[in-house]
């Protein structure tokens, strides 16, 4: 080639390409770094490029009113040649502080109009200030001859923008520099902080994915991100034209997910899966492939209040508990909350506590925290693809830096022990003062004993209310569409009006009883629906008989006879005879666990194996090889015969495997067949009842305390027995039982007929006599708690009559006497008890009650009002606010003035701190150590008139 025809040797007038491409790569690399700070858990929410200035960096400095402050850092990002150092009228020269005083100007009109964006302007730049330049606050500050020379410089070189000395003086003071590494120094910075996030990786890949990210922070410079990401902003989406300039943690998921150590990402990718299967291992031919397909959100309410929440209040405390009764949808919430923590973790979101369900009797016998997580969850999770066994350090420290582990634990009420399921509470309550804080807790399970509520009556309790109508509808209308009814929501709405034809309405307000109504009406051909709990289980389990001898190349029936057929018909008969029988078999095994007795020596050895269930497939196989029909055939090998009999108990639809074991589907499925089997015989039927009753009837029911609750479910199926001698039997021992003496039995009878089983006329003169001796209990017991408890209880049985017990022992002067004589916690008043309950019920004539405490100060412990009207605070009562105030501002004992000033101060800040301040004058000679706490909050309510106290603290670890 000739050379005069190759350009390259032509000089070129300028290199101003070269040139602009080197200062947007050192842009580039500017916005890289912030990009690998969000990456590594720093508190940086998003980063835009190009918009307003050259990079914005949104900084979350914490909570503030309620929720995050985010600092937004507008810089602008300056590059040169590294021949001599920056100094202030260079940086003049490059036009920085034209741009920002501009944003400046803008900014503060958008304050000024209402808006609330707190900010700092930034100069980003290559190389070092010199080191005899003073900072642009000490130009805008001091008067000196030389920073007043660089200052009227400064203001010459910005007197197009018209900017006067005052303003100019405002704005320099605002400006921060901000030094970077030359160019190839930042590159070469920042591959090696991505490469600390990530020590698994080779060199090689770092290498690749900085230029991945490097790639993402030039299609934001030039405004090319895609927006396919915006379905996982939880914030209010800003215009399209940002979100193609801004980086967030959602558009650096893929980045971020490389980064995870491959533990981790192997932990992520089997939890999000945990919502796949539905969690009562439901029909194979009408289980819907996954949970979230028929799931319906519900409501979540404290306990004690009328305030509802949702459901991703869960896990923002450091333990709370989570109650439901049977089938109220506790599993179903916790492996949702876990499936959608995985994906937004997976999604870049590492905002929210990584979530991890734990079945309660995994922890027992107690172990070392990371042992027992990382056992679960390798059981757990290796049927969902786990493909790496987690180590006992997995769970010992922190998901990520600044993050911590939700455990989930259900089913804590499965743990049939009372003294163990309180040991394991305990160690729970041990496990969350540990620092630092890694992990948080929500124990879920059926209602709590006051026993067990007594040891945790600092902890948060939810409850999982049940459906409301539209929920129910909702419910009712997704399975149906899972299930191929033709039109879902007209055949919906027509099923739930036959459900309450047949008094089945309230008891289809739970996810499981909607599961079990859906499925056995679209498989009964008569229409046929229904009409107790028991008829509902017997049902569905009659279908899933049916299914499991229904002929066809999937049925177990045809696999089974091919499997037998070469041994000869002797063989066949047997295992005909072994899968006819299979439901008593699995029924005896429920009932041996309902009746396994209590580890007298739990407390000075770990539990016996005797004294545990044993739901291993070892235990299933002996407990089958004991029965005629479970012995193996001689011309069947051991293995044979063995693996037939697993196969047939993991097809039968009441059982799911969990490793080693098979449990049962769901604690109701384990209580049916329980009942069922005991009632074989009314010899057998009488004496499950006297077995199950003895400890309702023998152990102390004048008091709250100690009630098995977790028994109730069990005796609900009992009672409900179709035939008549069991049913007289069931109700002459009951009959017998309730007396004003055996209050639990009382409770018993009020919490039975919440499942409908005393919805028959034979059992009203049961009902009609609990009702009797509670209301004698009320009226003439002495002990103060056991009649409020009694009133309680009355309320279930008879609304009217209950409350207007409630109401009239809340106002009652002379119930707590004895609280009085010895006031400590405010809860355990009698009257503020009845108040509460009395709430529960009906929320206007609680809230009526609770005022009508607030303003006894009288006979009633100043501190008992306070709580009252915190009651009233938390259940928005638009009377709380005037009753806090006078609390605030009574002449009492100044501990409770100060409780109800620190309510106050949630709903009116300023009328608190003038409270607050006449507190500390009334009482600082008589308690100054006290008064100068408060004098420290009043200082951070932003009230200087106690300042005087506090100044000779040396720091906050002094208060």
């Amino acid at each position: 080639m000739d050379v005069g025809q190759d350009p390259r040797h032509i000089p070129a007038p300028d290199n101003t390409g070269t040139e602009t491409e080197k200062r947007f790569g050192f842009q580039a690399q500017v916005a890289v770094r912030y990009a690998i700070e969000m990456l590594g858990g720093y508190p940086i929410d998003n980063v835009t490029c190009e918009h307003i200035e050259d990079v914005v960096v949104a900084r979350t400095l914490g909570t503030h009113h309620g929720g995050d402050t985010t600092l937004w850092d507008f810089q602008q990002v300056k590059s040169r040649e590294p021949n001599e150092p920056w100094t202030l009228l260079r940086i003049g020269d490059s036009k920085a502080l034209h741009s920002l005083l501009r944003t400046d100007r803008v900014l503060r009109q958008a304050n000024s109009e209402g808006s609330v964006l707190p900010y700092r302007l930034t100069v980003a730049i290559e190389g070092k200030l010199s080191a005899r330049e003073p900072s642009f606050r000490d130009v805008a500050r001091s008067d000196g001859k030389r920073e007043s020379s660089i200052r009227a410089r400064l203001g010459s070189k910005l007197k197009d923008l018209d900017a006067d000395p005052d303003e100019l003086s405002d704005f320099l003071s605002r400006i921060y520099i901000v030094e970077l590494p030359l160019r190839g120094e930042l590159e070469r910075d920042n591959r090696e902080a991505l490469g600390g996030l990530a020590e698994h990786l080779t060199i090689a890949e770092v290498w690749q994915l900085h230029q991945t990210l490097s790639d993402l922070v030039r299609s934001a410079m030039v405004e090319r991100l895609g927006p396919r990401w915006q379905l996982f902003v939880t914030r209010p989406d800003p215009a399209e034209v940002i979100l193609r300039k801004r980086l967030t943690r959602q558009t650096l998921a893929a980045i971020a997910v490389r980064l995870l150590p491959p533990e981790l990402l192997d932990f992520l990718q089997a939890s999000q899966s945990a919502d796949y299967q539905h969690p009562y291992g439901l029909m194979e031919t009408s289980c819907p492939t996954r949970l979230s397909d028929v799931r319906v959100p519900q409501r979540i309410s404290i306990v004690a209040s009328s305030e509802t929440l949702p459901e991703n209040c869960l896990g923002q405390d450091a333990l709370c508990m989570l109650t439901a009764g049977p089938g109220g949808g506790k599993t179903s919430l916790l492996r949702a909350i876990q499936a959608r923590s995985a994906a937004q973790w997976l999604a870049g979101i590492e905002t929210q506590p990584l979530a991890l369900t734990v079945n309660a009797a995994a922890l027992t016998p107690l172990r070392p925290l990371g042992t027992a997580l990382a056992s679960a969850a390798n059981e757990s999770l290796s049927r969902l693809g786990l493909v790496r066994t987690l180590g006992e350090g997995f769970f010992r420290t922190a998901p990520r830096p600044g993050t911590r582990w939700l455990v989930l634990v259900d089913g804590i009420d499965e743990i049939t022990d009372p003294e163990l399921r309180r040991e394991v509470l305990q160690w729970i309550l041990q496990c969350t003062d540990r620092q630092p804080a890694v992990h948080s807790f929500v124990v879920a399970g059926r209602p709590i004993s006051d026993a067990e509520r007594k040891l945790l009556r600092t902890v948060p309790e939810y409850r999982l209310d049940q459906f409301s109508t539209d929920d129910l509808r909702s419910a009712v209308q997704g399975w149906f569409r899972q299930l191929g009814i033709p039109r879902p929501e007209a055949s919906a709405d027509a099923f739930i009006a036959a459900l309450s034809s047949v008094g089945m309405s309230k008891l289809a307000r739970t996810p499981l009883m909607t599961s079990l109504l859906c499925q056995v009406n679209s498989m009964n051909p008569d229409g046929v629906i229904p009409d107790s709990r028991n008829a509902l289980y017997s049902s569905f389990v009659d279908l899933l008989h049916e299914r499991m001898h229904s002929r066809g190349p999937s049925g177990f029936r045809t696999q089974s006879e091919y499997l037998t057929q070469r041994f000869g018909p002797t063989v066949s008969k047997h295992v005909e005879s072994l899968m006819s029988g299979l439901l008593d078999l699995i029924g005896q095994m429920a009932a041996e666990d309902e009746s396994r007795p209590v580890d007298p020596l739990m407390y000075i050895r770990p539990a016996r194996p005797e004294y545990l269930p044993d739901h291993s497939v070892e235990a299933w196989i002996r407990l089958i090889s004991r029965s005629p029909a479970g012995e193996r055939p001689p011309a069947i090998t051991r293995k044979i015969w063995t693996d037939f009999i697993v196969s047939a108990l993991t097809r039968c639809g009441l059982l799911v495997r969990e490793g080693d074991r098979l449990e049962f589907a769901h604690k109701t499925m384990q209580e049916y067949c329980a009942a069922r089997w005991a009632m074989r015989t009314p010899q057998a039927y009488e004496q499950e009842l006297d077995r199950t009753l003895h400890r309702w009837i023998h152990n102390g029911g004048s008091n709250p305390w100690g009630a098995p609750l977790e028994t109730v479910s069990y005796i609900s199926f009992l009672i409900e027995a179709d035939q008549s001698p069991l049913h007289d039997i069931a109700h002459r021992k009951l009959y017998d039982n309730v007396t004003r003496e055996s209050l639990h039995c009382c409770l018993l009878v009020a919490m039975i007929n919440r499942f409908g089983s005393l919805e028959p006329e034979s059992w009203q003169p049961l009902i009609e006599k609990a009702i009797h001796s509670t209301r004698a209990v009320v009226e003439l017991e002495e002990d103060p708690t056991t009649r409020v408890w009694a009133a309680e209880i009355l309320a279930e049985l008879d609304k009217d009559s209950g409350l207007t017990a409630l109401e009239s022992l809340a106002k009652e002067p002379t119930l707590d006497r004895e609280f009085n004589e010895d006031p400590h916690t405010p809860d355990f008043s009698d009257r503020l008890q009845a108040a509460t309950a009395l709430m529960q019920f009906d929320t206007r004539r609680g809230a009526d009650a609770l005022m009508q405490l607030v303003l006894d100060d009288e006979d009633l412990d100043q501190l008992v009002r306070v709580r009252a009207a915190e009651i009233l605070f938390e259940n928005s009562d638009e009377r709380a606010g005037a009753a806090l105030s006078m609390l605030a501002k009574e002449s009492s004992w100044y501990y409770s003035r100060f409780e109800a000033i620190t309510l106050y101060s949630k709903i009116d800040r300023h009328a608190a701190a003038e409270c607050l301040n006449d507190l500390i004058e009334e009482w600082c000679d008589l308690v100054p150590e006290e008064c100068q706490d408060y004098a420290y909050l009043l200082v951070q309510w932003g009230d200087p008139r106690q300042l005087h106290l506090v100044e000779g603290l040396r720091d906050e670890d002094d208060i």
